[in-house]
């Protein structure tokens, strides 16, 4: 979804509000939150004029002129509600804590430079979300922005200078599945862009 400049609301204004919030201004979104309570990190948003804050519980109506609307407020009426104002509204809804009562899922990811990875369970086990995302946290943690860069270099040098496709995907294939992210990864100092071209020139030759 493209919710650059969109304008969207959080009904809720606990910890799993606060990561709906924060995801959507990531994303550039306009955001209102809807709760007589926030947490400290969204009141200082609020202060800091990033978020707009209406300080109550929903109310009927509250909907309106939204393009995308959160429900973390764990309570049956209140997402019931919500529900049916979306269908008037023709609002996009995710109500947190109830996936067959929304219209779209919101998975948990992982975002480093270029990458992002998103994860879902389809709302079974949000516990295995969080292990599994922990553990491409782990996987992730080690890659540069300058191995990133340096393969999307290589892969358009590729492309350009060797025509045969399946050579190419040969080619890629051993630049990125070569020993550098392991030498990396336990603290070799190597020059990123000299290894990984010098892979693609032996390969080339081949």
């Amino acid at each position: 979804l493209d919710i650059s400049g969109k304008k969207c609301v959080v009904i809720g204004g606990g910890p799993v509000a606060e990561r709906k919030v924060c995801s959507l201004l990531e994303y550039h979104a306009e955001v209102t939150v809807i709760s007589p309570k926030l947490t400290e990190r969204l009141t200082l948003l609020y202060e800091e004029k990033k978020i707009y804050f209406i300080n109550r519980i929903y109310l009927r109506g509250d909907l309106k002129d939204f393009y995308l609307v959160y429900v973390a407020v764990g309570d049956s009426v209140v997402n019931k509600e919500c529900l049916e104002e979306s269908k008037e509204e023709k609002n996009l809804i995710n109500v947190v804590d109830v996936p067959n009562m929304s219209e779209f899922i919101a998975p948990a990811y992982i975002k480093k430079g270029d990458i992002t990875v998103s994860i879902s369970t389809n709302g079974k086990s949000p516990m295995l979300c969080r292990k599994i995302k922990e553990d491409i946290e782990e996987l992730l943690k080690d890659i540069s922005e300058e191995y990133i860069n340096v393969l999307a270099e290589l892969r358009n040098v590729v492309l350009n200078e060797v025509c045969a496709i399946e050579k190419r995907k040969k080619i890629l294939e051993k630049i990125v599945y070569s020993d550098v992210m392991d030498r990396i990864k336990i603290g070799e100092k190597i020059d990123i862009r000299e290894t990984l071209f010098k892979i693609y020139t032996d390969e080339k030759e081949n």
